[in-house]
């Protein structure tokens, strides 16, 4: 064989679940494979795929399949089906029928292809005028009229008797949930798949069958400016009913879980609206795009194709739709949408309670990395909606799920990006933390934890410091591999290579560490440590490392390089925003000097937030990730000019967003200013002030 040919061969990609996991070539013959038939193995299938229309097309020559929802002999008997259930006699009527009236429409109009047999046919001129879309248009949560309005008999028969209703439970966790009930009150059970065809064949009418009402029409979300309008699409809970039977003879006609109709159009508002604000890079690269997307893009595939899926993929499945309907709620503000970002999230939770009952099971309910997803999803509605109980909760849990089932593992790329946004988050939530640390919940945490040997956690559970003594030169310090995945809340000073830090929120590592840092000696200074330990740091021990910290947070300010493709970008702002405001923290939180001797500062965060006010009119990229410097920098704000620029930034970016974390912080500042202005003079921190909110 020669270099050429070897040169011309490419492996497949594309063969079924069967092939690929025996690693062996597929032939990829639909709708299965010939090598599993030849084999006697059961062929798994291909992998589901659905294209939405708001993503970037395919590319030229590359294939694409459809995975047929019924199996060959399934189509082979409805095709026989099709064809038996019209009377010979009526075939030419009813083509002819349906012909006319779609030809009958003026082409100036709109026409809505939903007629016929799978939809394939236009909708007559009286159809088109009958029901209005915009009038018709259900609310987030209502369905989808199944009864027959008198206006429409002649265009969209139906059964005298339908053989099946849509109604809601009356359980009040599920409330929202719509589940099928079937009108049979002789059986009182769910009717097979023959008697729902015993139904159809039965009235001898093809068109009674397949026409159905009309949905209205969706409308695209304007990507504009909250003043602008936004054209919403019906937010009814849509039934799918593909096949889940697993028998090839069967005639699937089975009736799956509610899919929300609005999903898509959340979605699409999730990755157009809401990533940006999570992330100031411009690309399609993050986390986010590459694992929560698409995993929610498959469970909607899931959902739609009939097929089941775990409580962890149902979490974060509703868990975006409700950031996403929380968002256009506060863009608009439309207590509907509000609403149907409850019921989303109230959704999650209840998928997330399950899938913690059994998140530690052998064998595993639902992939690790599902799991964690589920909780960072959880994590953001509670950040984005202000509820910091809830942010605790699902913080602690992420963080014993990772201790106990994530560092032992072998680690891919995809499980280290999950693990560098938790770690993130967590430093940032620990760092504006009120109260004691030693709570039950965390108490109980951190029992489950010890008790499970902790063999793979490097750092410590409560945020102490570590032993470390000559800062400078134990920054330096090269990381091995194992030190730097399982350092997971940045205990440890030292260089690890392999961070992906820098990559996902633009800010290196050695920041958060500093971060870290700072937060274990305030800690240490407020007796708030844990884990057992009885002694404290000396005062001279004390402030040598409060030195050996603020020397290298000054150092690496005066000495940061950015990256060329960063510069005059909303990146190179927030890298001043944060470096100033770690600075205004450590003075604050160390050495607690008066906040006259930090306004340079402030004034400084202040035009970095500005600047990235011009940088990104439209959408505000890595606004989110200027909420902690803004507050750290806002809190001790002095003058009403400067409180007023802070005011209004948030304002701003609340209306842009559409979410509470702005509003929610803007709140807490003017409580933190109220506090200040009654002080006679003293100087108060945000600290003060929180503590005395929780106190009281």
């Amino acid at each position: 064989m020669n270099a050429n040919s070897i040169a011309g061969r490419s492996r497949s990609f594309g063969g079924c679940a069967t092939c690929r996991n025996r690693h062996m070539k597929c032939d990829e013959a639909r709708p299965t494979c010939s090598m599993c038939k030849n084999a006697g193995v059961v062929c798994n299938g291909y992998e589901k795929s659905i294209f939405f229309d708001f993503e970037a097309a395919p590319q030229a020559g590359s294939l694409r399949f459809r995975r047929p929802l019924l199996t060959e002999k399934e189509r082979q008997s409805m095709s026989v089906w099709l064809t038996s259930s019209v009377p010979s006699r009526t075939v030419l009527r009813n083509l002819y029928r349906i012909d006319e009236e779609s030809e009958a429409v003026p082409t100036s109009h709109a026409v809505q292809i939903s007629r016929g047999p799978f939809g394939a046919f236009r909708l007559g001129s009286t159809a088109a005028s009958a029901i209005s879309p915009l009038q018709n248009s259900p609310k987030p949560g209502e369905l989808l009229p199944t009864d027959n309005s008198s206006d429409l008999a002649d265009m969209l028969p139906i059964f005298d008797q339908p053989f099946y209703s849509f109604e809601s439970t009356d359980s009040p966790d599920s409330q929202d949930l719509v589940q099928p009930s079937f009108n049979q009150p002789q059986q009182g059970g769910f009717p097979s798949n023959l008697d729902i065809f015993d139904a159809m064949l039965g009235s001898n009418r093809f068109e009674e069958i397949f026409d159905d009402v009309p949905a209205p029409e969706e409308s695209p979300f304007i990507n504009a400016q909250p003043s602008h309008t936004f054209h919403f699409p019906p937010s009814s809970f849509s039934q799918i009913n593909p096949s889940n039977s697993n028998d090839p003879n069967d005639l699937a006609l089975s009736f799956g879980s509610a899919v929300p109709s609005d999903a898509v159009f959340l979605l699409k508002h999730y990755q157009s609206n809401v990533l940006p604000i999570l992330t100031p890079f411009r690309h399609s690269k993050t986390p986010w795009h590459v694992l929560f997307v698409p995993h929610v893009k498959n469970c909607l595939a899931a959902l739609t194709l009939g097929e089941s899926i775990d409580n962890a993929s149902f979490c974060a499945f509703y868990g975006i739709l409700a950031i996403s309907a929380f968002s256009i709620g506060g863009m608009t503000q439309n207590s509907m949408w509000l609403d149907q970002g409850g019921v989303y999230k109230q959704k999650a939770r209840e998928h997330a309670r399950s899938m913690l009952q059994t998140a530690y099971d052998v064998p595993k309910a639902a992939k690790y990395k599902s799991v964690l997803m589920a909780l960072l999803t959880m994590v953001q509605i509670s950040i984005v909606t202000g509820n910091r109980d809830q942010t605790e909760c699902y913080f602690l849990e992420a963080e014993k799920l990772i201790r106990l089932n994530g560092l032992k593992r072998r680690k891919s790329r995809k499980v280290r990006l999950l693990h560098h946004c938790y770690a993130f988050e967590r430093i940032l939530y620990e760092s504006t933390m009120i109260g004691t640390s030693d709570t039950s919940q965390r108490n109980h945490v951190r029992k489950a934890i010890q008790s499970s040997g902790l063999a793979h956690s490097q750092d410590s559970l409560s945020f102490c410091l570590s032993s470390w003594r000559d800062l400078s030169q134990d920054m330096m310090r090269v990381k091995g591999q194992e030190e730097g995945e399982n350092d997971l809340h940045l205990q440890y000073p030292g260089i690890w290579k392999g961070t992906l830090h820098p990559e996902i929120f633009g800010i290196p590592e050695p920041w958060l560490l500093l971060l870290s840092l700072v937060i274990r000696l305030a800690r240490e200074r407020e007796g708030l440590t844990q884990d057992g330990r009885t002694e404290t740091l000396s005062a001279k021990e004390f402030l040598n490392r409060a030195k050996a910290i603020e020397v290298y947070i000054e150092s690496m300010r005066t000495n940061r390089q950015t990256p060329e493709n960063s510069v005059g970008t909303n990146l190179e702002h927030i890298l001043d925003a944060l470096q100033h405001a770690l600075s205004i923290y450590f003075y604050r939180r160390i050495y607690d000097i008066d906040s006259a001797m930090l306004q340079h500062r402030v004034e400084t965060i202040r035009d970095c937030l500005l600047r990235c006010d011009c940088v990104g009119s439209e959408q505000m990229y890595g606004s989110a990730r200027l909420v902690w410097p803004a507050f750290i920098a806002a809190s001790e704000a002095d003058s009403l000019e400067l409180q007023s620029s802070f005011s209004q930034w948030f304002e701003v970016s609340a209306q842009r967003s559409g979410l509470r974390l702005f509003s929610d912080t803007l709140e807490n500042l003017q409580r933190i200013w109220a506090h200040k202005r009654n002080s006679h003079g003293m100087s108060v921190s945000w600290i003060d002030t929180m503590e005395s909110a929780v106190a009281s």
